[in-house]
């Protein structure tokens, strides 16, 4: 690792830009593989939305039923690797626990669209049931009488980020690949139709191969993306003081808008709300707190738990998410660059993508072809046409 002082290495087989979640597991993985990795990173590792989220990870989308079968493979085997194959390679287990998420509806447009999002998944082989309101709070005692129903998708859970980003980290440093820290790239040198070299403030660095990984910031680094595209979406958390075990499940409301849980170490995390923020948190980059946002998601968590509103705040934190026009993010080869690859536009869901995406993108870079179909989250796909904002979550 480094803290900015050291040049750069003049060369490189495979740079990979960002150290978040999807940066190191791409560099794990293609590292894993026997190619001689660089990743750079503008801050600190896991210091972007990957080190600012609420930890939840899961199987499937209802989001996303028209592409459902790509998106169900690749967050189902995500799924998978953070239970089974990485806890083994990585010798940690990133504190996840696969309890199950509760999607609550307190309004009836809300209930209808957990019972239609109910029929999909389960036409879709998910694991997920309709709960009524009696069922949500013998499952949750401090649920409000305002609950209606809720979905539950037994396929998700939470964990704890930074075990996870800092372990695919070392997991990569294992296995030959350098992270730069504080070493930003200001831009992609293409010759020929071909990746030439990537440009930092320290250095030139030549390679045939980059990946952006840097998620909400991927437009700054290519301008070729059509306005709208991908832009980023400032999220925010609030934290409260330790408190013995009442939410059992991480939950989400409001078309997951607002969502939260209760950490290993007791304390309740609550995030959403972007609706009441400055341009509803859309193409901001400063990672900064407002009082409406926290007061919105405090009223949010009380409403929903009540015997919780006599807890403390501690702290409070934002992120800046990247999020894409229709809701699926761009993975794979980009703007007919040969070399030129983007994993970024999560849409605040990185962590039921990462893993997965990370072996996905090593597959493309080492062998030419994915196992996993990543035709309907084709980075060229708003060149073909202009695009239209229908982003579900705003």
């Amino acid at each position: 690792m480094s803290n900015g002082a050291q040049p750069v290495p003049g060369q490189a087989e495979v740079v990979v830009i960002g150290a978040g979640l999807v940066g190191c597991s791409i560099a794990y993985q293609v590292a894993k593989r026997g190619r001689q990795v660089l990743v750079l990173e503008a801050r600190g590792i896991c210091s972007g939305a990957s080190g600012r989220n609420g930890g939840m990870t899961g199987a499937g989308s209802a989001l996303h039923s028209a592409a459902g079968r790509a998106v169900y493979a690749l967050t189902r085997e995500n799924l998978r690797m953070l239970s089974e194959e990485l806890p083994r390679e990585l010798d940690d287990e990133f504190s996840l626990r696969l309890t199950g998420t509760l999607d609550l509806a307190t309004t009836e447009e809300q209930y209808e669209h957990i019972v239609a999002s109910v029929r999909v998944q389960q036409e879709h082989g998910l694991a997920v049931r309709l709960l009524d309101a009696h069922e949500v709070r013998e499952l949750v005692p401090v649920a409000s009488d305002r609950i209606l129903g809720a979905r539950l998708s037994e396929e998700s859970g939470h964990l704890w980020p930074f075990h996870l980003v800092h372990a695919l980290a070392r997991g990569a440093r294992y296995y030959g690949a350098e992270i730069l820290t504080w070493t930003p790239v200001t831009q992609i040198v293409s010759e020929n139709g071909a990746v030439a070299a990537v440009e930092t403030p320290r250095g030139r660095v030549e390679t045939g191969t980059v990946v952006v990984a840097t998620n909400a910031w991927a437009p700054q680094l290519l301008p070729e993306l059509p306005e709208g595209a991908l832009v980023p979406a400032r999220g925010q958390i609030l934290v409260t003081e330790p408190v013995a075990p009442v939410l059992p499940y991480p939950f989400g409301t409001n078309f997951d808008k607002e969502y939260g849980r209760q950490t290993a170490t007791g304390q309740v995390l609550c995030g959403g709300c972007r609706r009441l923020d400055e341009d509803e948190g859309l193409g901001h980059y400063e990672e900064k707190v407002t009082t409406h946002v926290l007061s919105g998601i405090a009223g949010t968590l009380a409403a929903l738990f009540p015997p919780l509103r006599r807890l403390r705040v501690v702290r409070a934190w934002a992120g800046i998410m990247g999020f894409t026009a229709d809701g699926l993010p761009l993975i794979g080869p980009y703007g007919g660059i040969d070399g030129l690859y983007v994993a970024a536009g999560f849409n605040g869901g990185g962590f039921s993508w990462g893993a997965a995406v990370g072996k996905a993108m090593a597959q493309l870079i080492c062998l030419g072809q994915a196992a996993f179909d990543l035709e309907p989250f084709d980075p060229n796909r708003f060149t073909r046409g202009g695009v239209t904002w229908a982003n579900p979550f705003t």
